[in-house]
């Protein structure tokens, strides 16, 4: 099986224009998270799919592979399948651009899905979550599995609400590590977004109203995601931490 990693990194945002290109430890965001990626021994190889000549720049200065694609994409899920219409491989995972500091297990934890189980088609991964602020924040993207690992539903609301008495049910958040296979990433860019993949701004949701299931592993892993800018201080003190 030929297993690509696909770094989707476009220059606007709402919250943080410019932001796989801002400054971590003298380097660009996405170089970081380009260097993690490329850890992960699985992968034939790894590309950062943009539509900004800047971040191209960036890339190639930086010896990384990189491949511009159109900037109509709705989703990163969309970008990963116009790298998919353009490169051999099996299994694409949609590394998230934003998180310089990503640990490799967690990537690897997404493809040992498919390892596993050769019917699953469309894998990420969750993480139990105890903190009352953050099971609350609706930054926070909730999922619930069924006996299988299968989603069931995805939700920016509390899910489960645990409002009854008695045992509380555990709450995961996802961990926006995305891995298909080609034919069903395909199948995916091709569906017309839905109401509830609009409501809740969650992608998985386009295929799951249709039918399609999406398995969840459970990591132990955490990662820091760059949403904003006093993020950076946190991803720079891990890193020369690691130095």
């Amino acid at each position: 099986m030929k297993i690509i990693g696909v770094i989707p990194a476009r220059y606007q945002s709402s919250r943080f224009p410019g932001k796989p290109l801002v400054d971590i430890c003298g380097r660009p965001m996405i170089y970081w998270v380009y260097q993690q990626a490329m850890k992960v021994p699985e992968f034939d190889d790894v590309y950062v799919a943009t539509d900004d000549e800047r971040i191209r720049a960036a890339c190639e200065a930086h010896n990384m592979r990189v491949i511009m694609t159109s900037d109509c994409h709705k989703t990163g899920s969309d970008r990963v399948a116009e790298v998919a219409g353009k490169v051999e491989g099996d299994l694409f995972v949609n590394v998230q651009g934003d998180e310089p500091v990503i640990d490799p297990e967690m990537i690897r934890e997404v493809i040992s899905i498919f390892t596993e189980d050769d019917s699953v088609y469309f894998g990420s991964l969750k993480k139990e979550i105890t903190n009352p602020d953050e099971i609350k924040a609706a930054s926070t993207v909730k999922v619930v599995t069924d006996d299988n690992g299968d989603a069931m539903y995805f939700s920016r609301s509390v899910i489960p609400s645990n409002l009854k008495d008695g045992k509380l049910a555990r709450v995961f958040r996802h961990v926006g590590i995305y891995a298909y296979k080609k034919d069903f990433l395909l199948k995916f860019t091709a569906m017309e977004q839905t109401e509830l993949e609009l409501g809740e701004g969650i992608e998985p949701l386009r295929a799951m109203q249709r039918g399609y299931k999406m398995r969840l592993k459970e990591t132990k892993y955490s990662s820091i995601g760059v949403d904003l800018p006093e993020h950076v201080a946190q991803v720079e003190k891990i890193i020369k931490g690691g130095k």
